[in-house]
């Protein structure tokens, strides 16, 4: 190779130095870039990436919301059945529950003719409560039909409590004192 260099004057010798020197001058630079670009790139795969990971957990956060969002309009459909359905119209007033009532007790075939009406409103619960109370006399049977009336009856009513002053032992007949809730208005 130094025969080689020999062969040239000072003038191309020093021609050849400087294109060295501007090669790896430039190479030097490329190598630079080359590493800085790399890195960018990297550091911009990185950024794609957590940007992707935000839109999918984006995406999640809307799916769940429409979710919850589907339930409470399911959940208000069911208060306003609630409302039609099952609880008593306060404008109507207790006339409606007294009807109610004479149709269950046709349906179990006992006549009641003790009622006793209490009211209660539930400002908490945002409730009007009527309280009905009567005494059901006759057999174990009887009894077990008017609960189960009671029971498939379309309106909210809830057997708050019941007494048994003569539970029917030996020959005589049942006696239960009731007390119906009927509910109005939410």
């Amino acid at each position: 190779m130094n025969a080689l260099f020999d062969l040239f004057n000072d003038t191309e010798r020093r021609t050849l130095g400087r294109i060295g020197l501007a090669s790896l001058l430039a190479l030097v630079v490329f190598l630079i870039l080359f590493v800085r670009v790399r890195g960018g790139l990297a550091k911009e795969r990185t950024t794609a990436v957590r940007a992707q990971e935000s839109a999918q957990n984006a995406v999640k956060a809307r799916d769940e919301a429409r979710t919850q969002w589907k339930q409470w309009e399911d959940a208000g459909r069911d208060l306003a059945e609630l409302r039609t359905t099952y609880f008593y119209d306060e404008q109507a007033g207790v006339q409606v529950l007294r009807q109610d009532l004479e149709k269950i007790f046709a349906r179990a075939g006992t006549a009641i003719t003790d009622l006793a009406y209490g009211y209660a409103d539930l400002e908490k619960e945002q409730v009007r409560k009527t309280l009905v109370t009567f005494t059901y006399n006759g057999t174990y049977a009887g009894l077990k039909k008017l609960l189960a009336v009671l029971e498939a009856f379309p309106k909210f009513l809830v057997i708050e409590k019941v007494e048994f002053p003569r539970t029917g032992s030996g020959g005589e007949r049942l006696s239960a004192k009731m007390t119906l809730a009927g509910y109005y208005g939410i």
